[in-house]
């Protein structure tokens, strides 16, 4: 009995002791389960304020790049910045590094995205913290990155859309060319991509989607016309021999593989990154960049009341003599503000402009009836309102009329010198010298019917046979413009401004048919030379200022632009248009059924019937005296060809519109051509094109140069629009 009583107490005490010895097992498991799962909580909750604090640092440097995108720069309230994520704050401090607030302009090196372009970097740092709603740090990463702001001025030729270059004659390319889409090359004579002549590697072919050569996409079976040559990335003969042109053969119907494009060494490149660019709302008038930040704007009313006449006898305006106040009856041109409201003192020093500088500063009217098609009878005095006095010329006393940049004797125009014995007067009355008198002189004997007694600052309607309409067209000699402003002690705008590069001029016609289709543009004549007295832009200066013109509306280049001292320039429209040097007949040479200079008469644009084919001599700077010569960068509207239908925007060799008879002249091209999307307010599609059976247009010999001067940021035109590229350097998380 005793003895198994205590065989029992001993098991009892062996389970005591085993039970003890697995509660402290589980008292420990228990514990090394909390204490894991306190471990997890923590490591997810730092996990969760990193990503938190990750996705501040990134979300900084997006918002930097999108002001920059936005055509600004940060401001003080920039950099710092907030936001809450989940139950987590978020702060991120940005700033500046010295010395990169720009830093030197660069070229961003082989093996980076858009390698070879230049660009102007700005270099920050980013701090993102985030923190608990307790107030507890949970994350702090950091980093450095640039934005890069490269000038879209750096292509000879860029679109947003399908690029196709199909010229029918013989067409010269130096220069990049880029397309947001497709390339098609397909000439029907001989095109050549080539480098420029002392220019190593200047061409670049580039596209985000495929290359084809051949194709014309609305023909029946595919077309492989002419022949194609473009320069490989080495030159064969040393120094810059720039002799290594290879033929691009057209034997597929296929994209061309990279097999295939790997021949030009690195010169032809397909499926690169997309390039974002602004659209075509940055020329729009009110709310658009260019118009907020424009130094001038001159707005052609069509909208309003007409002009009850301005009487310049006042002493601050033209001076009084002979000069009567402008015609009654006119659509008004004005100086607006950027609210869009007249500014009164400079409208009325833009109409002294008018008064001393005539046929400067015009409008084309639109005759009523206004017949359409236009017959070849001119369009008499009686079909507009008020009428025209037929017998004046419109224009151009002391205007360089023959294209040359000077003002001379060869200036053709009969009317071109006042009579009477007096002296001729200094600046700013800018007549030719060999003008023996001023009629504002009292001395002056005044002959009735003369151009200085006509203050009717109209011409005869303007016939667009493109687009089949009469338009109404602000027309700007921009010389005489800057010269007149200069020497008159800056009264519409400081020449001197520095600002944006310089003088950025607003022109546009308000009316019903603004913000849609319309019969709306403006053109810009005989500036040749932008500033024969070298007083306003110094040319050959390290850092030149320049102009550019802009437009909500089409605009028109007529004859050599920008060739004599070439200046940082460029026009910017809605769309662009050519008109040669020759388009306009001399006055002293009579063209059936009348002449050309008379106010009385319709111009028609785009009609080889009625456009004769002789020219000015040029500048002497091309290669003969039937050239057309323009320095300057295009930015504008271009509606893009279609894959599926037959919709076709004309090609890179009708970027911009040559609208009448080129045969046996050329057109002498050193810029950028930049298409952002499609034209707001005039036709996209090719609209026919030459021959017989469309009448349109003869096109010019082609020679298309890329200006090199645009490499360098100093060199270019007042407010080149810019497309931002984010690249992060350096990336550093600490640790507690």
């Amino acid at each position: 009995m005793t003895r198994l009583h205590s065989e029992r107490g001993a098991a009892l005490l062996t389970a005591l002791i085993l039970m003890g010895a697995l509660s402290a097992i589980a008292t420990v498991h228990a514990l090394n389960v909390r204490a894991s799962l306190r471990l997890r909580g923590a490591t997810a909750e730092r996990r969760v304020g990193y990503y938190a604090a990750e996705g501040g640092l990134n979300v900084g440097m997006t918002r930097f790049a999108n002001i920059f995108r936005d055509g600004h720069t940060p401001q003080a309230g920039d950099f710092n910045q907030s936001f809450t994520l989940d139950d987590h704050e978020v702060s991120m401090t940005l700033s500046t590094v010295s010395g990169c607030d720009p830093c030197a302009p660069t070229r961003i090196p082989i093996g980076e995205v858009f390698a070879g372009l230049n660009t102007l970097p700005y270099r920050y740092t980013v701090h993102s913290e985030s923190e608990r709603n307790t107030g507890d740090t949970a994350a702090h990463v950091a980093g450095e990155f640039d934005i890069h702001n490269i000038p879209i001025f750096q292509f000879l030729a860029f679109i947003d859309s399908h690029l196709f270059v199909m010229p029918l004659k013989d067409m010269e390319l130096h220069g990049r060319l880029h397309t947001n889409g497709n390339l098609y090359i397909q000439p029907d004579a001989l095109l050549e991509i080539e480098d420029l002549p002392g220019v190593i590697s200047n061409v670049q072919v580039t596209s985000v989607g495929d290359i084809f050569r051949g194709g014309r996409k609305y023909d029946a079976s595919w077309r492989c016309w002419g022949d194609a040559f473009i320069d490989k990335n080495e030159d064969v003969v040393a120094p810059l021999g720039d002799l290594d042109p290879l033929e691009l053969k057209c034997a597929t119907t296929s994209a061309l593989p990279d097999s295939t494009l790997d021949n030009w060494l690195g010169t032809i490149n397909s499926g690169v990154n997309n390039i974002v660019t602004p659209s075509v709302d940055i020329f729009d008038r009110l709310t658009g960049s260019y118009w907020q930040s424009a130094d001038l704007r001159i707005v052609l009313r069509v909208d309003t009341p007409l002009n009850p006449g301005i009487n310049f006898a006042d002493g601050d305006l033209c001076p009084t003599g002979p000069a009567p106040g402008p015609t009654a009856g006119l659509h008004l041109i004005e100086v607006q503000n950027l609210s869009g409201a007249q500014d009164v003192a400079k409208t009325r020093q833009l109409w002294r402009f008018m008064c001393e500088k005539r046929g400067a500063l015009f409008y084309t009217d639109v005759p009523a009836p206004a017949p359409i098609p236009p017959t070849n009878a001119v369009a008499g005095a009686g079909q507009y309102a008020p009428p025209f006095n037929p017998g004046n010329v419109y224009r151009r006393v002391g205007e360089d009329t023959s294209g040359d940049g000077v003002i001379n004797a060869t200036d053709s125009n009969e009317e071109i010198c006042p009579t009477g014995g007096a002296a001729s007067p200094a600046p700013p009355w800018s007549i030719p010298a060999y003008c023996p008198a001023w009629p504002n002189n009292p001395t002056t004997t005044v002959t009735p019917n003369r151009w200085y007694q006509d203050m009717d600052y109209r011409r005869g309607g303007f016939w667009n046979h493109r687009e089949q309409q009469w338009m109404y067209l602000l027309n700007l000699n921009l010389r005489a413009l800057i010269e007149w402003n200069q020497i008159n002690g800056d009264v519409l705008y400081p020449h001197g401004d520095e600002s944006d590069g310089g003088l950025v001029l607003f022109m546009s016609v308000q009316g019903p048919l603004s913000n849609g289709m319309n019969n709306y543009g403006i053109r810009v004549f005989d500036s040749a030379d932008l500033d024969t007295t070298n007083a306003v832009f110094a040319p050959g200066a390290a850092d030149p200022t320049g102009v550019s013109v802009v437009s909500d509306q089409a605009a028109i280049v007529q004859g050599n632009f920008n060739t004599v001292d070439k200046f940082p320039a460029a026009v910017m429209a809605d769309a662009v248009h050519i008109l040669s040097q020759g388009w306009e007949v001399p006055s002293a040479v009579t063209v059936p059924p009348t002449d050309n200079d008379l106010k009385s008469v319709f111009l028609l644009s785009s009609d080889v019937r009625n456009v004769p084919a002789q020219d000015f001599p040029g500048t002497g700077t091309f290669n003969g005296p039937n050239d057309l010569g323009i320095n300057a960068a295009f930015l504008f509207g271009l509606g893009p060809s279609t894959l599926d239908d037959d919709w076709y925007n004309g090609g890179l060799e009708n970027f911009a519109r040559t609208l009448e008879s080129w045969e046996n002249r050329t057109l002498n091209y050193l810029g950028s051509y930049v298409s952002l999307g499609p034209a707001q307010h005039k036709l996209n599609n090719w609209a026919c094109g030459s021959g017989d059976s469309c009448n349109i247009y003869e096109p010019p010999t082609r020679l298309f140069d890329y200006d090199t001067d645009f490499d360098m940021v100093e060199n270019l035109p007042p407010m080149t629009p810019r497309f931002v590229y984010l690249q992060q350097r350096m990336y550093t998380r600490f640790y507690d």
